[in-house]
């Protein structure tokens, strides 16, 4: 249908559609389909971070050049996601409306336009003329018949419907197409589309029942996320794209499931299989073993026989062995011997072999020329001839006669050279001495040599001076010499080897012979020894074959014995196979569902939908599935769970339910996670795996989310708000594209590489977002909030680490170590059944295969002892960390009711992490103690006080009691003192009650209210007889309920037997108005005084326990301002600081003051931060990323609560709120820590002291009185510290002045003066507050004060008398004001005890009221009327009532027959009001009317219609209507206050002037008294009266006359009547103003007389001038006038007791 209607309109010139739908409707897709259908071209833009008006304009030319000059169709595709800004949607309306869109295109091309279209109008259309005109209109109106804009808008929320009425041409230019939920038969046939064709074990028939369900799990989903809106007022989505995932996820773990079921059965058969085949070998093996023993036996024989004969032969060998041996011997040592001659030989030798071959090089070295160079000389150095008679001395050759001659002083032989120069003439003179007969050298020739040697420079560096080469001959000489030396000695060494080497032969040859016939022998032996041999290894082989085989056997028997187990387990199994494969139809099924939907849910929702829904659907359409299953165990194993805990997923089902569906749904997953544990497990998780952690606000979040797709790296955004950027929809949506051997993806105008082990997580540290539809259909939401189970683990973790050190980290060992055994047995027998059922061949024969699955058996049986063993501990440590449960146990309770409270106010935010410090500080200083329990005990009190002060510090003062009451309750809940239910009767009372439908109640007195409260209340175990006890004693229970304090009075009946909560649910019964009085008891008595006493704010204190990235948050309310707090606290510790109060552009001087403060270490103070929030979120980032900040900077921050305030800001600061505290004594307290020792010293005098004390009690007075409303001061004025401080410095200057002047007394009129109008009196706006605060200063300051222990109020209740104390110390005045009692009557400030039960009953009601807030709500009821069907009933029903409006005519005629005619003074009154009550009713009749032809559809549901459709719906007054009428609490009251004033005009109008007037009925009551001044001034014309001079004057009717019992009207003026008396009463019988009866507020005055007098005959005395107004709020507009009644007491009474005349009390 919708493609069909979709198609059709692309089809048609002019054709646009508005899609309307959650998102993962289907929109954008069947868009695109019906464009392709219709031959358009398809265009969506494409949204970066720079997008904006010029971007789109750019893209908007483009598609009306291809549809103005092409004249092509083009389908514009544009989503609520694209509208980056609001304007686009103006560009869009005027496409729609006009085509014409406003500043798109320059004039430039304009008339390019114009140009280019030409030709195209002078072929369509020849006939037109081409004029400038015409071609513009030609082009835009082609442009508007092909471009077909296809809106894809979501209805969720108000931006659809403000963008309808603010853009009219989205509705008018286009058709609107809805797409509403699928219907079932929608959802069946698409589940069908999805499994009719997918393999599965299952019946066809399950299959079909298989669709339905899915179907129906999608309708069940969509029904429990209106419930749990209704409960818990939290927004899930889940739209057909969530239906496709969950039918894509249910095919994948059907797959998968499938595969590893039939992998598993096929293992197991097979080892079952193997296992069979084993025994039935062994039986085998056991004939066969018996068979080979045997064969053993005779083997053993015969080895026997040929060993005897064997050991007979080696006897003989033996004897010619050792003959053998000794010849060996001989000859062995003889061999030695002539070594170890010859080793000598050869080392002499070795010794001469250098020189022999120095002198061989030294020879080589000559050359035959060098030789020829020499012979050449005549007669050559003298060393050179020595050198030559040497070689011929050793060649024994003719040498000259020796002489010798000195040289340098020593005697040198002269050399010859003619026989040298003969001998070099040989042609083979170097060659011979290269192959000179060492040998031949004798003892002579070395002596001869001698004389040559000893010449100094014989030597080589000598003779290579003088002959170059030929100098080697002097070394060969000296080596020739040096050879025989060592021959010398060598050759009668080598004589004597000669002979023994002879002797060695002959001796070698006699071995060789004896070796021979050893040798025969020997072979012989070696012969039988083979045989033996052989024989033993026959033997050797039966025996290992015997062996092998009762090895194989043994081993097999042990691994049958040792599987047994396995094989028992494993046939169980194996039977089971085909019903778990049926079961896995509706086990994934429920399992998918749960992982696809079930992610935003809480556990109570989770459990209903599992079990109520999808199990009993299962049940319902006979799906098999596992009983109650698990859905945790079968999507994940405890290994991988345990792996999860170490990395910091908390252990209770919740979480682990949570880490499924982040590690196994198929988008990307939001974590939901105030608390950051998720943040943190995934951090640990992916740490390994280079996590990359990043915002959306991140300057580097495009590169970050651009590297990690590429390089696969997973992918953290933290901190994410309720949207997403638009570049993450292709990551989100996956459209991935594989191009080549890579896969990519287009993020805007990028395209960037995907690696498939990239992974993105989400989290976000709202509590409770709200998250759209697109975006939820596009994600996996996942509720991480954190459970009590989970968080008291933790808690106890820490305390145990802090208490027990040793044990906390021997718990955590185990753990890891228990973890690694479940693994590692895990995979043992995984390993065990792979490898039995996948072996090869014979399991028997595989021994290597049977030893390992032996050792792996025995491991896992290791392993599983191992685990026993770490459990048994595991439990022990647990038994001894479990005495310290109930702290963790309080911790958790306190931080769930702190986490509760956040919803109380926005900016009542505590992180866990905050917490968690808190909790390990509060244990650190807790006091010590040596039992367990006492220590336990003084942890709990410690923490639970510290916890309180820290978060109270932040709370505004109507809130810190609740806070403690909300404690108080969860606490002695969850000890089981008293009951969830009875919580909730003391909280609902008989609000759900119908006083038709209960008991009766026994008497009058009773208000209706109390009674419905006493019926609810007898459903508590402790009230179950209190209606009868009331019927009983209803004179006792009255008397109780007029008591002034009920709660300190004896309840009757029940006194004895109730307990402090009992008595606050029967004071919240009986009297509302003092419940929170009787919960203060209950609070004390349950948890100590000290949560109910008010603590001072110290601004020390709370700086104290800050640090440099820790912001201290200060929330303002009306008259509570910390700047000067703060700037006294910065001049105490000498630290500067830089303000500056936010707003526009101030964000630069912020920067720049915390550039300069974070270097220098000053503080910084940014005021009215709710004026500039967007610069807080910069200054979180800045606190988080700063690398170094100085020790002592701090940042201050003041704001108003606002719910854009960065959460993280508030997470990471501590919070202060500095209001007035609730109560006299909580005031003077304040008062007094603020005043100090120094302060009382200033001055000496006494009167100081006292004086000082009397303006803090005054000051209390003024800003308590506040509480009481418009009775207690008619404008709430902001008093301060600010007041008081002014005061005190002018007190403290006039005393000194005193002083110094010797006064007795201040001067009393100056010091009244200065307070009560300069200091006090600078606010106040209002006369009548004025006269209050004038009258305040004069009871508390004259000349009685000064008295010692003046008694500044006397309360005769209780008869605590407020004194002055009389003392110099501070700490004196602090304990007097300790000693005060708690709550106070009202009459401390003037007023009546009534006064209090206003103010109480509205306090109670707003504290129940926010306390329900904070708890689930009951589920709506579904069915009943739309709101369209209510509205439209009410209208209807109030159409049938409203008044006529009076004719003009005919009421003028009627105002001409009136006494006096028509220009009487109140007929022109009377005129004047018809007139008005005709426009409201004009007014109503028409809004009434419009809404109901709105509801029909005929007219636009419009600005001032929505207002009024919600008004009525709500049962409130329309804007419009109080507008231009009169205030009322309920529509009701208001119509029946039209249907009245109708009545009197209509009866004046037509019956003449009534005998008294309601004035509650005028709209201008002061003109009705000013008429009737008028009339009684002319009726004393005659005595010349001028108007100037007439006043009003009143006197109540004596006796009282009630309206109906007038027979007549006054002489002159007029009886009024309507008019109560609030703050008194008045006594008909005494006929003067007297104090009100209990627990009655309102009194209604009899008829008041009203008339004029002339101004000096008016009664000034007795009389008090009531102000009168015409609602309860006595604002300036709603004064009327005031009254003069009678009094005998000081009108200062009246005054202070807020005294009004209230036209109505509705």
């Amino acid at each position: 249908m919708h493609l069909m209607r979709i198609s059709r309109l692309f089809c048609m010139d002019r054709g646009s559609a508005l899609l309307v739908g959650v998102g993962g409707s289907g929109k954008q897709s069947l868009a695109r389909l019906a464009a392709y259908i219709s031959g358009a071209y398809t265009f969506q833009i494409t949204i970066t971070k720079t997008y904006n008006v010029t971007n789109l304009f750019e893209d908007i030319k483009a598609l009306y050049k291809i549809a103005g000059f092409k004249g092509l169709p083009v389908c514009f595709l544009f989503t609520d996601a694209e509208v980056k800004e609001e304007g686009f949607l103006e560009y869009i309306n005027q496409i729609l409306m006009t085509g014409e869109v406003a500043g798109l295109l320059p004039k430039d091309e304009l008339d390019m336009i114009v140009n280019d279209i030409r030709p195209v109008m002078k072929q369509a259309s020849p006939g037109t003329p081409d004029t400038w005109e015409n071609l513009y209109n030609f082009f835009l109106g082609r442009v508007r018949d092909n471009l077909h804009v296809a809106l894809c808008f979501s209805p969720v929320g108000d931006k659809f419907s403000r963008r309808a009425m603010q853009f009219p041409g989205l509705i008018n230019g286009c058709t609107i197409d809805w797409f509403l939920p699928w219907p079932e038969d929608a959802l069946t046939s698409v589940s069908g589309k999805f499994i009719n064709e997918f393999e599965m074990a299952c019946p066809p028939e399950v299959k079909d029942q298989l669709k339905l369900m899915m179907g129906n799990v999608h309708v069940f989903v969509t029904n429990a996320c209106l419930e749990y809106f209704e409960k818990f007022r939290r927004h899930v989505y889940v739209t057909p794209k969530s239906y496709l995932s969950f039918l894509q996820g249910y095919k994948a773990l059907y797959s998968r499931k499938w595969v590893d079921v039939k992998q598993l059965a096929t293992n197991i058969n097979n080892g079952l299989q193997k296992m069979l085949e084993a025994k039935q070998d062994v039986n085998k093996m056991k004939a066969d073993l018996a068979i080979k023993n045997q064969e053993l036996a005779v083997a053993a024989k015969e080895a026997e026989a040929l060993l005897k004969s064997i050991s007979e032969n080696t006897a003989i060998a033996e004897k010619e062995k050792a003959k053998v041996a000794v010849i060996v011997n001989q000859v062995s040592k003889k061999a030695t011997e002539i070594s170890a001659v010859k080793d000598d030989a050869q080392k002499d030798l070795a010794a001469a072999k250098p020189a022999l071959d120095s002198a061989l090089a030294a020879l080589n070295s000559i050359s035959p020329k060098d030789i020829t160079s020499l012979k050449a000389l005549k007669n050559p150095p003298d060393i050179v001839k020595r050198i030559f008679d040497c070689v011929l001395i050793l060649r024994y050759a003719l040498v000259d006669k020796l002489q010798y001659h000195d040289v340098k002083g020593c005697m040198v032989v002269i050399g010859t050279y003619t026989e040298a120069v003969k001998m070099m003439g040989d042609m083979n003179f170097l060659g011979a001495l290269v192959n000179f007969p060492k040998e031949q050298i004798n003892d002579e020739t070395v002596e001869l040599l001698q004389p040559y040697f000893n010449a100094p420079d014989f030597n080589f560096e000598a003779a290579k001076k003088a002959s170059g080469n030929v100098a080697g001959l002097c070394n060969w000489a000296e080596s020739m010499c040096t050879y025989h030396n060592v021959a010398k000695v060598v050759e009668p060494k080598i004589v004597a080897l000669r002979e023994a080497e002879t002797e060695l032969k002959i001796a070698t040859k006699e071995k060789n012979a004896a070796e021979e016939r050893m040798a025969k022998v020997q072979s012989k032996l070696d012969e039988m020894q083979a045989q033996f041999d052989a024989a033993m290894a026959q033997k050797q082989a039966l025996e290992d074959d015997a062996a092998a085989t009762q090895k194989k056997m043994d081993s097999a028997n042990a691994l049958i014995t040792a599987l047994a187990g396995e094989e028992t387990r494993w046939t169980q199994q194996s039977k089971e196979f085909d019903t778990q494969i049926q079961r896995l139809t509706g086990d994934c099924a429920i399992a998918s569902a749960f992982v696809s939907y079930l992610g935003p849910f809480n556990k109570e929702f989770r459990e209903l939908l599992m079990t109520r829904d999808f199990y009993g659907d299962c049940i319902r359409l006979n799906i098999s599935v596992t009983q109650d299953i698990e859905v945790s165990k079968f999507l994940v194993d405890d290994s991988e769970v345990g792996e999860w805990t170490l990395q910091g997923l908390p252990t209770d089902e919740l979480s682990v339910q949570n880490g499924i569906m982040v590690t196994r749904a198929s988008r990307y997953p939001v974590l939901v996670d105030p608390q950051g544990q998720g943040k943190l497990w995934i951090m640990n998780r992916e740490e390994a795996n280079q996590l990359k952690v990043t915002q959306l606000n991140d300057k580097m979040f495009r590169n970050h989310l651009e590297d990690c797709l590429a390089f696969g790296k997973p992918l953290l955004m933290e901190n994410i708000e309720e949207e997403l950027d638009p570049v993450l929809d292709p990551v989100l949506e996956r459209r991935f594209v594989r191009k080549g051997k890579n896969m990519v993806v287009q993020l805007a105008d990028k395209e960037v590489d995907y690696t498939e082990s990239f992974k993105l997580y989400f989290t976000t540290r709202l509590p409770n977002p709200h998250f759209s539809p697109e975006l939820s259909a596009k994600v996996t939401v996942v509720d991480f909030t954190v459970t009590m189970v989970g968080l008291e683990d933790q808690l106890l973790g820490k305390l145990i680490l802090k208490e027990k050190h040793e044990l906390e980290e021997q718990r955590q060992q185990l753990m890891e170590e228990v973890q690694s055994y479940k693994k590692k047995i895990r995979q043992l027998e995984e390993d065990l059944l792979f490898r039995l059922s996948n072996s090869q061949g014979n399991l028997l024969d595989d021994t290597e295969l049977i030893d390992v699955l032996a050792v792996t058996k025995q491991t896992a049986q290791e392993v599983a002892e191992k685990l026993n063993n770490a459990n048994e501990t595991n439990k022990k440590i647990n038994e001894a960390c479990e005495e310290y449960r109930p702290v963790a146990h309080r911790a958790t309770l306190v931080y769930f009711i702190i986490a509760e409270f956040s919803v109380v106010n926005c900016m009542y935010q505590t992180s866990l992490t905050q917490f968690n410090e808190l909790y390990e500080l509060t244990i650190d200083n807790s006091e010590k103690a040596t039992m367990p329990s006492k220590r336990i005990q003084n942890i709990i009190e410690y923490m639970t006080y510290e916890i309180y002060l820290y978060i109270q510090r932040g709370l505004f003062e109507r809130h810190k009691m609740l806070f403690a009451l909300m404690a108080t309750n969860k606490i002695l809940s969850s000890a089981g003192s008293i009951k969830a239910t009875d919580v909730d009767i003391f909280l609902k009372g008989g609000g759900a009650l119908d006083i038709n439908s209960v008991r009766k109640k026994p008497k009058e007195w009773i208000p209706d209210s109390v009674w419905l409260s006493i019926v609810a209340l007898s459903n508590m175990d402790a009230f179950r007889d209190i209606p009868d006890s009331v019927f009983r004693n209803d004179g006792l229970w009255r008397q109780w309920y007029d008591q002034e304090a009920p709660e300190m009075a004896k309840v009757p009946d029940y006194e004895e037997r109730l307990s402090t909560f009992e008595r606050m649910c029967v004071v919240k019964a009986f009297r509302e108005d003092r419940t929170l009085i009787a919960a203060a008891d209950y609070i004390a008595d349950a948890l100590g005084q000290k949560f109910v006493e008010s603590v001072p704010l110290n601004m020390e204190r709370a700086w104290g326990e800050s640090h440099n990235r820790c912001p201290l948050i200060c929330l303002l309310s009306p008259g509570a301002d910390p700047t000067k707090l703060i700037e006294d606290l910065a001049k105490k510790k000498k630290i500067k600081t830089l303000g500056v109060s936010m707003g526009q552009g101030q964000e630069i001087i912020a920067r720049k003051y915390m550039a300069t403060a974070t270097v220098e270490g000053q503080w910084v103070l940014l005021q009215n931060t709710h004026l500039g929030l967007g610069y807080l979120t910069e200054v979180e980032q800045f606190l988080l990323k700063a690398d170094e900040l100085h020790d002592d900077f701090r940042l201050w921050i003041t704001a108003e609560p606002h719910p854009q305030f960065p959460i993280g800001l508030l997470q990471m600061g501590i919070k202060i709120t500095n209001e007035a505290p609730v109560g006299m004594k909580a005031g003077l307290r304040s008062s007094y820590q603020w005043v100090t020792q120094d302060m009382l010293d200033v001055v000496s005098r006494a009167e100081w002291r006292q004086i000082l004390f009397v303006m803090c009690f005054l000051h209390s007075i003024v800003q308590e009185r506040r509480k009481f409303g418009p009775i207690g001061w008619n404008v709430p004025y902001e008093f301060n510290q600010s007041d008081l401080s002014a005061c005190t410095h002018f007190l403290q200057n006039h005393l000194m002045e005193m002083d110094a002047k010797k006064a007795s007394q201040p001067t009393w009129e100056t010091v009244r003066y200065m307070i009560s109008v300069i200091q006090y009196g600078g606010r106040i706006t209002d006369d009548f507050d004025e006269i209050l605060m004038n009258t305040y200063a004069e009871k508390y300051f004259h000349p009685g004060s000064l008295a010692e222990s003046y008694e500044l109020y006397k309360d005769d209740r209780s008869g605590f008398s407020y004194r002055v104390p009389t003392g110099t110390e501070i700490e004196t005045f602090r304990h007097e004001i300790e000693q005060f009692p708690g709550q106070e009557s009202p009459e401390i400030f003037g007023l009546h005890p009534n006064a209090d039960l206003t103010f109480r009953s509205l306090q109670v009601q707003d504290a129940v009221a926010t306390i329900l807030d904070t708890m689930p709500k009951g589920g709506g009821g579904s069915g009943g009327l739309s709101r369209e069907e209510v509205v439209d009933k009410i209208c209807e029903d109030l159409l049938s009532k409203v008044p006529p409006v009076f004719d003009k005519e005919d009421t003028k005629e009627k105002l001409k027959k009136l006494p006096g005619g028509p220009t009487q003074p109140l007929t022109v009154h009377l005129r004047q009001e018809i007139d008005r009550l005709n426009t409201i009713t004009r007014i109503t009749t028409t809004t009434l009317r419009n809404t109901r032809l709105a509801i029909a559809g005929t007219i636009a549901l419009s600005g001032s219609l929505i207002e009024a459709f919600d008004s009525l719906f709500n049962a409130r007054i329309p804007g419009m209507w109080v507008k231009k009428s009169w205030e009322a609490t309920t529509l009701g009251n208001w119509f029946s206050g039209l249907l009245q004033r109708y009545d009197q005009l209509s009866k004046w109008l037509n019956l003449g002037r009534p005998k008294a007037y309601w004035m509650t009925g005028f709209f201008n009551p002061q003109g009705f008294l000013t008429a009737m001044k008028q009339e009684v001034n002319r009726k004393h014309a005659a005595d010349k009266w001028a108007l100037d001079d007439v006043v009003m004057t009143s006197e109540v009717t004596h006796p009282p006359k009630e309206f109906e019992s007038l027979k007549e009207s006054p002489a002159e003026g007029v009886f009024i009547y309507g008019l109560y008396l609030d703050g008194c009463a008045w006594s008909g019988k005494e006929n003067r103003l007297v104090d009100s009866e209990p627990k009655k507020l309102y009194h209604p005055l009899p008829v008041l007389f009203v008339t004029g007098v002339l101004s000096k005959d008016k009664k000034r005395h007795g009389v008090f001038e009531a102000p009168t107004y015409r609602v309860k709020a006595r604002k300036g507009l709603n004064f009327i006038t005031t009254f003069s009644l009678r009094t005998e007491d000081d009108k200062s009474k009246w005054i202070l007791r807020g005294v009004g005349l209230l036209c109505t009390i509705d």
